[in-house]
């Protein structure tokens, strides 16, 4: 577990401001026992594959362009897979979502800390 702890730390850094308590819960409802004792992460790893071999699978303007709700977008400013020039078109285009980035959080931002929450509540509250 210590050792999926620390890989977990490692891959999940950019999620940013996690708690000591909030790793070890991370991992504890990351990982699976096998059949033979051992611990394992219980998601395929190769699932980020899915953006390589299947990239036209995420073009759902069309879908976005025809949503007539608010729409609140919280990107991590550090995020690789919500890019920046999206997020502006986020903003350009169908609900134009109101965008808000987190410093120092990559993707995607944990909701863990009144800053971020109070970002929701605000929003919802609107």
């Amino acid at each position: 577990m210590s050792e999926l702890e620390a890989y977990f730390r490692k891959v999940y850094a950019p999620y940013g401001m996690l708690t000591e308590r909030e790793w070890v819960k991370l991992t504890e409802s990351s990982v699976r026992r096998l059949p033979d004792g051992r611990v394992t992460p219980h998601y395929d790893p190769g699932m980020v594959r899915q953006f390589v071999n299947f990239p036209h699978d995420y073009d759902l303007w069309p879908e976005y362009d025809a949503l007539d709700i608010p729409v609140l977008c919280l990107r991590g400013a550090d995020s690789d897979l919500l890019l920046a020039q999206t997020a502006q078109a986020m903003r350009e285009r169908g609900p134009r979502a109101r965008v808000l980035e987190i410093a120092g959080c990559g993707h995607a931002p944990a909701l863990n800390v009144p800053g971020q929450i109070g970002l929701v509540e605000e929003f919802l509250a609107a």
